[in-house]
């Protein structure tokens, strides 16, 4: 039956959270296929919804990376929002969030076509801080989401383990590491392909 109000929500997620620990205890790690839960469906955007959103400066190939990264991103979400992960598992899920979009964030500001003295151009060395910059400048993004970004930026390029400082990666990365970059990356792309479309001057 339909979820109806909070009690029954209460219910289910006792009962489901039940039954997945059952599973887990008589399969333990053995793949079996009669042993596989029913991923949420209609949770995990399409490759085509993500695509679109994509600038159309980019070939064929990266807007598909791009979009299997969002959707990528919609499964981390899930784990995160979804179920009681924590700890260790909890900071590597996140941390796997920050590397992807900003794998997503440094495709989408390398403008082919751009003369070489233009930062965002392809042809540029200019690092993905000043391009970040460079979006405000123009207005595509607001001073808040500037911030965001160079944060996120930070953050990727800081997960490597032989620049990490202090004992481990616990608590080092928090959800709100993810969430406003998010939303920033989506203004930026959504704002990158208007630009495009309308065939601005460089």
């Amino acid at each position: 039956m339909p979820i109806s109000n909070d009690r029954e929500l209460a219910t289910a997620v006792a009962q489901a959270s039940s039954l997945v620990q059952d599973i887990h205890n008589y399969c333990g790690r053995t793949l079996r296929e009669d042993a596989k839960i029913s991923f949420p469906r209609g949770l995990i955007g399409t490759a085509d919804s993500y695509r679109s959103k994509c600038p159309g400066y980019l070939t064929a190939a990266q807007t598909s990376s791009c979009a299997y990264g969002f959707m990528y991103l919609d499964v981390l979400w899930w784990l995160l929002s979804r179920t009681d992960i924590a700890i260790v598992g909890k900071q590597m899920a996140i941390k796997s969030a920050i590397i992807t979009l900003g794998t997503l964030l440094e495709a989408s500001l390398h403008i082919p076509g751009l003369p070489l003295s233009n930062v965002l151009s392809t042809k540029s060395n200019s690092g993905v801080g000043l391009r970040i910059e460079e979006a405000e400048k123009r207005g595509w993004i607001s001073q808040e989401q500037c911030t965001a970004l160079k944060e996120l930026w930070k953050n990727r390029t800081n997960v490597h383990i032989k620049k990490l400082r202090g004992n481990s990666e616990l608590d080092l990365y928090k959800v709100e590491n993810v969430n406003a970059p998010h939303e920033a990356l989506l203004t930026l792309m959504s704002k990158l392909k208007t630009w495009h479309a309308e065939g601005q001057p460089s």
